[in-house]
């Protein structure tokens, strides 16, 4: 599944998760609503029937021959009797007088007018009838409804673009991964060709014809040379691929930074550089795998050293850090490279290798909890400095 199709899934799982969320509250608030509104209606006829019984207890008595009374939503009123009432009417009184409630109600329909009737009965001949119109109530409960579905479809549509967004934002760590993946794979494969190309040039043309010994032992060192080069190159995408994805984890212990820093120093000979370790006064102890900031340090040293007759390995503590700096005196970065000495196959010059080395050095750095930086001198030539967090013990 592509991320474009992933996103659509992800807004369409939003959207319908908020429709249904939104016909539930929707159903509920209709339902709350369309009550208030019955209730409303219901206190509107309780009030009509409290004046109608108001003016009963003043001496305005209904007709003996039509006991039933009606009083209508405009306040005029009607006398009707037991058999010639409205059928819903009739029923209503029967169902008071047989079950001895206090009130009934129920809905009729008059042509097409509807009414909601309150039944009080007072003697079991006699009942009050208060009857409220319906069509102020029905435009009102048609209303809500027009509400609540504009609501709805007004929410639905906002978690649509909503969704969308967060999809979009949720995804997009993805798809740098997958612009990243590609140009990776693409930088891997174009920086393999050319080593792979000069031992298939180099094997052609030692096997097109008999060669002396001479000739044969050039062609060899090229094809060595170039699946040494390949080899590091593979090594060190290995290597790094191993880092981002957290499957090598530094074994740290307590490690002489100032230490290193002389060791390497005295063991890396480069040919027209000289490499000299300038450590602290005191003791530069952090906690690290040696091996892995070993091979940092060895990286950064040998591309400097390509490039200046002379490097310095200078280490001090900074804050919490333990910080190795290599100096040169080459000509420095290239002020358009810098920002991104530390890209994969990024390369200032054509002196480098893979393009691999610095990479490789902030991925050891940022396994550790530590960091890489490179700046250009202001006197010429380059720094790269190194942070390893000290030494729980160096701290106390």
């Amino acid at each position: 599944m592509n991320l474009r199709r992933l996103r659509m899934v992800i807004a369409a799982l939003v959207v319908a998760t908020t429709a249904i969320a939104t016909v539930i509250l929707a159903v509920v608030a209709y339902r709350v609503g369309a009550g208030n509104l019955r209730d409303d209606t219901e206190r509107q006829a309780e009030s009509q029937m409290g004046d109608a019984l108001v003016a009963l207890r003043a001496g305005q008595k209904p007709d003996k021959e039509n006991p039933t009374w009606w009083i209508r939503s405009d306040g005029q009123s009607e006398a009707y009797s037991k058999s010639e009432a409205d059928p819903p009417l009739r029923s209503l009184f029967q169902t008071v007088a047989n079950q001895g409630s206090p009130y009934a109600t129920d809905t009729f329909s008059r042509g097409d007018q509807h009414y909601f009737a309150l039944v009080r009965p007072l003697s079991t001949e006699e009942a009050l009838v208060t009857v409220v119109g319906l069509d102020g109530e029905n435009d009102r409960r048609s209303s809500l409804r027009l509400r609540l579905v504009l609501g709805a479809l007004g929410l639905v549509g906002s978690a649509l673009a909503v969704g969308w967004l967060v999809a979009g934002r949720a995804l997009a760590p993805a798809r740098r991964a997958l612009v990243e993946r590609r140009g990776f794979l693409a930088d891997a494969a174009h920086e393999m060709r050319t080593p792979l190309a000069v031992i298939q040039a180099s094997a052609s043309q030692a096997l097109s014809r008999d060669r002396s010994t001479e000739e044969y032992v050039r062609s060899l060192s090229e094809i060595r040379s170039a699946s040494e080069r390949a080899a590091a190159g593979v090594n060190e995408l290995l290597d790094l691929a191993r880092l981002e994805t957290g499957q090598a984890i530094p074994r740290l212990a307590p490690l002489r930074l100032d230490l290193l820093a002389e060791e390497l120093a005295a063991s890396i000979r480069v040919d027209g550089c000289e490499v000299i370790a300038d450590p602290s006064a005191a003791a530069v102890v952090v906690d690290a795998d040696m091996a892995l900031v070993r091979q940092a340090i060895d990286n950064v040293v040998r591309n400097a050293a390509r490039r200046a007759p002379s490097v310095r390995l200078e280490t001090r503590v900074d804050g919490r850090d333990g910080v190795l700096t290599v100096l040169d005196d080459g000509p420095g970065f290239d002020p358009a490279v810098l920002p991104h000495v530390f890209d994969r196959f990024r390369r200032g010059d054509t002196r480098g290798e893979v393009g691999l080395g610095l990479a490789l050095v902030q991925a050891i750095m940022a396994a550790h909890g530590g960091a890489a930086s490179a700046e250009n001198r202001p006197e010429g030539g380059a720094a790269v400095s190194l942070r390893v967090p000290l030494s729980r013990a160096a701290l106390t």
